[in-house]
């Protein structure tokens, strides 16, 4: 095996052990969604916690794939930001260039799902924030649809500390 083709395989290796990092990204956010949606709030923390630990992990791949790609582009004589996958997929010689135009376009369906579950959580997320804050008002008996923050004159109004219920109810 020349050198090249050990860099293409090696390159293909870091792609491959990346890929897997990203599935298990979005199966870890998927299970944070599934989570979110059935109000299991007691496992969110810990189902974060996997998605950045995750994270972290496809930090450290991303930087074995890019010494990767230095290694080849040093060897092609052209410069690392050139080595896109849609590159990789044209120049590299076959078998690679079909497994790279793989990677390709399997890293955009994975980004896009990615993406969306991420919105999702979002979503879910802020209605959860939501839906807390407007528990915490009924208690408090504070009414935001008329409260303000500021008064007439642009200063800050001071809020009570414990709303009228929950005084009422210590």
């Amino acid at each position: 095996m020349d050198a090249d083709t050990a860099a293409l395989e090696e390159l293909g290796r870091r792609l491959w052990d990346e890929r897997r990092v990203v599935t298990h990204l979005l199966y870890k956010l998927t299970v944070t969604n599934l989570l979110l949606a059935a109000d299991e709030r007691r496992f969110v923390p810990d189902s974060l916690r996997e998605v950045e630990t995750t994270v972290e992990l496809l930090r450290e791949g991303e930087l074995r794939r890019e010494d990767a790609v230095r290694d080849l582009a040093g060897r092609w004589q052209i410069e690392p930001d050139q080595l896109t996958l849609d590159e990789l997929a044209r120049w590299a010689p076959a078998p690679y260039d079909h497994t790279f135009a793989d990677h390709r376009d399997a890293f955009r369906r994975l980004a896009e799902e990615v993406d969306a579950t991420a919105q999702q959580n979002r979503e879910l997320a802020v209605a959860e924030i939501d839906e807390v804050r407007t528990r915490i008002d009924q208690i408090t008996g504070v009414d935001r649809s008329t409260s303000t923050t500021y008064d007439a004159s642009g200063q800050v109004e001071a809020a009570p500390a414990i709303g009228g219920r929950l005084r009422e109810a210590l």
